[in-house]
């Protein structure tokens, strides 16, 4: 059974693999054929999520991006929010914070304007995480605890789980480890729950973390490795060394450096590829630590500067001040008590920065040693009960530590009864860190684990013998197959090259025969468009001739509805589809010249289309040039006389199954409200007729202004 299901997780891993990759480039596909920019910029940020081995932090930065650039030309400020979230979340996975902490901003800012709260929750989880690797922890708590009430409040359960998991870090790190577990339990109930096994192995790793500062180190190295599992089925490289690291320092502290190392050198031989520098810091870390333990100095503090130089790099202050209090917590143990010292002063001003307890008792314990050796007894029995008083009865190793510390440093003062009391202590916490049976589950989790992996690795060889026995069994047949095979493939394919041959040169002569056709139209476009514009020229020629008046109005008119035409005819000449005009660009130029024509500008006419599709079919785009050139020329002719700011507004819609066309202007609404209602004004008789052949229907308000609305079945 154990086999089987060895074999079972991996061939889930490679498929895994392989649905990543597959979903990777469905998701490709379907956004270079995407023609709306809201469903790209949707799929561009699905894209940007899913992580296979190959595709990086920067090209999912890259899929994020633009996908805020497609929402904002849209509008959509739900989706700007998620993209903003996004774009921050891969700034943190490279270590940079405070980058990420100024776009979370952004994104809670967009989140509060368009009252959306999940993107207020999340926005308030991120800025929590980031914060708190900048070492603020008790803000990073209150702003997770927000996060967490409007989620609980929405009904988003779903998204608790990364905040439960950011909430038990913080807790652990403020030396509160009951609420730690309580938190990571909670997350493990909604990931297990929702299927979301990249969150479960984090929150299994984060308890076990917990479950190590507790010394419970058997119950830690079995959840590490179940994460480990989770991981490796996942290819997930960032969170494997994350894991190792974790798991070396649970052995580094029951004692088993040798393991610790095993786990480290692992994480050396794959940083190269997942390119995570804080989990490198960490490693370098760690095996100065191991090293140590280990008595080779030399090594141990080269991985130690190792370590201050890649946190630094990052500006990680929660980094600097565990390599600070490790680097001379070794020297301590080297007897350079005075080098200790001044390195342990500096992560003491960092980590009280952060407010960690745990980690602030932990320096303040290292210096009173430091002290002690320097036999500036005052300042360390300060610094040692300080120490105590931040993590007396937290149950943590950290407490036997002090323990410890306080009986060598009031066995060096002589003063005996109380290092008799603090070495009882010590030894009576010790006693319960790892018993026996602890270290019999330790090995027992080290050894089903090895030979998992190991049963997997036989049963892929197995599966690749019987594949390859299968293709030997049926290579012969295939080479029969083949022979006959062959000969029948000539036949066809000379068929089918004759077959191409004649299809080629029956198409290369209908692609001429289309091409000339296509010329001929376009060339009656343009001589339609030249004649319409010669006439519009002998008109304006008589006009000029005429003295103010109905005649010279009456040729004006004629000559804008003529121009109305022409620039149909010009478009279609000059575009590629010969029998549909774009009904944006053409209303736009038509109202622009029209205003013009009677001495407006840009300012006093707008125009708004919103329909699916731009292009109109030239039976339908020519009336309703005709229809808005008379209803416009009848605003500025009639409406204006006594209006401070004349304005006119064109729009077209599509409203379900029909097309709204609706030309309004401020004027008083008298003078229009004469001419639609006088039976000899042409203008409205062309209109009247122009919806009728239209299939449409007219109505008129003149409550505010005047307002012509043409309802259009499409």
């Amino acid at each position: 059974m154990k086999h089987l299901f060895s074999t079972l997780c991996l061939l889930l891993a490679m498929q895994v693999a392989y649905t990543q990759s597959s979903r990777v480039d469905s998701l490709t596909r379907l956004i270079e054929n995407s023609t709306s920019d809201r469903e790209k910029a949707r799929l561009l940020m699905l894209r940007s999520r899913v992580a296979p081995p190959a595709w990086s932090v920067l090209q999912a930065m890259g899929d994020a991006q633009r996908a805020l650039a497609l929402y904002q030309q849209t509008g959509e400020e739900k989706g700007q929010a998620d993209a903003y979230l996004r774009i921050s979340g891969l700034y943190s996975i490279q270590s940079k914070y405070g980058t990420a902490l100024s776009i979370d901003s952004i994104a809670l800012t967009i989140a509060r304007k368009a009252d959306y709260k999940q993107g207020i929750a999340l926005a308030f989880s991120n800025m929590g995480r980031n914060i708190q690797m900048l070492g603020q922890l008790e803000q990073a708590r209150s702003l997770l605890t927000q996060s967490l009430q409007i989620l609980k409040e929405a009904g988003m359960e779903r998204e608790t789980g990364d905040v439960y998991s950011r909430l038990g870090v913080i807790t652990r790190r403020l030396s509160d480890f009951k609420a730690s577990l309580q938190y990571f339990d909670e997350g493990i109930t909604v990931a297990t729950k929702y299927k979301m096994d990249p969150l479960l192995a984090i929150l299994y790793m984060n308890k076990a973390n917990s479950l190590n500062e507790s010394a419970r180190y058997d119950e830690a190295i079995q959840l590490h490795l179940e994460s480990i599992r989770i991981k490796e089925q996942l290819k997930d490289e960032r969170g494997l060394i994350q894991s190792y690291n974790n798991v070396s320092n649970v052995y580094s502290a029951s004692g088993q450096p040798a393991m610790a190392l095993i786990y480290l050198r692992r994480i050396i031989a794959m940083t190269g590829t997942a390119r995570d520098k804080a989990g490198l810091g960490n490693t370098y870390n760690n095996l100065g630590n191991n090293f140590s333990q280990a008595r080779q100095p030399d090594s141990a503090e080269y991985y130690f500067r190792k370590a201050i130089d890649v946190f630094k790099e990052n500006n990680e202050q929660p980094g600097l001040g565990l390599v600070y209090n490790n680097l001379g917590n070794f020297y301590i143990d080297e007897k350079r008590y005075a080098d200790g010292l001044e390195y342990l002063q500096q992560s003491l001003v960092i980590r009280k920065k952060g407010n960690s307890k745990y980690e602030v008792a932990s320096t303040l314990n290292n210096i009173g040693a430091a002290l002690t050796k320097l036999q500036r007894h005052k300042e360390a029995e300060e610094y040692l009960l300080q120490a105590l008083a931040l993590v007396k009865d937290n149950g943590s190793n950290l407490e036997t530590g002090v323990y410890k510390r306080l009986s060598e440093h009031y066995k060096a003062t002589g003063n005996l009864e109380e290092a008799y009391n603090y070495q009882s202590k010590y030894v009576s916490k010790k006693d319960t860190l790892l018993d026996e049976n602890e270290a019999l589950n330790m090995v027992k989790a080290q050894s089903d684990y090895e030979i998992e992996k190991r049963e997997s690795a036989l049963a892929l060889e197995k599966k690749e013998k019987e594949i390859k026995s299968l293709e030997l069994a049926g290579r012969n047949k295939t080479i029969w197959f083949l022979g006959g095979g062959i000969v029948l493939l000539a036949a066809v394919l000379m068929l089918s090259v004759r077959s191409y041959v004649q299809k080629k040169k029956a198409a290369t002569l209908l692609t001429e025969k289309n091409n000339r056709i296509e010329t001929l139209v376009r060339e009656l476009h343009h001589r339609v468009k030249n004649n319409l514009q010669v006439v519009s020229g002998l008109l304006s020629l008589q006009s000029n001739r005429l003295e103010e008046g109905i005649a010279k109005d009456a040729m004006e008119e004629g000559r804008n509805r003529i121009n109305a035409m022409s620039m149909i005819h010009q478009r279609l000449y000059m575009d590629n589809d010969l029998a549909a005009v774009d009904i944006t660009d053409y209303l736009q130029n038509l109202s622009l010249s029209l205003a013009a024509s009677f001495g407006y500008n840009a300012q006093h006419i707008k125009t708004n289309v919103k329909l699916p599709e731009q292009v109109m079919n030239i039976d339908l785009a020519i009336p309703i040039g005709l229809i808005v050139n008379e209803l416009v020329t009848n605003a500025f002719k009639h409406a204006f006389q006594d209006t401070y700011q004349p304005a006119v507004a064109i729009s077209l819609e599509q409203k379900k199954d029909l097309l709204e066309l609706r030309v309004s202007d401020n004027g008083t609404g008298s003078a229009n409200g004469h001419a639609i209602n006088t039976a000899a004004s042409f203008g409205m008789k062309l209109v009247l007729t122009l919806v009728e052949q239209v299939n449409g229907e007219l109505n008129v308000d003149q409550s505010s202004g005047t307002a012509y609305t043409i309802t259009i079945r499409a």
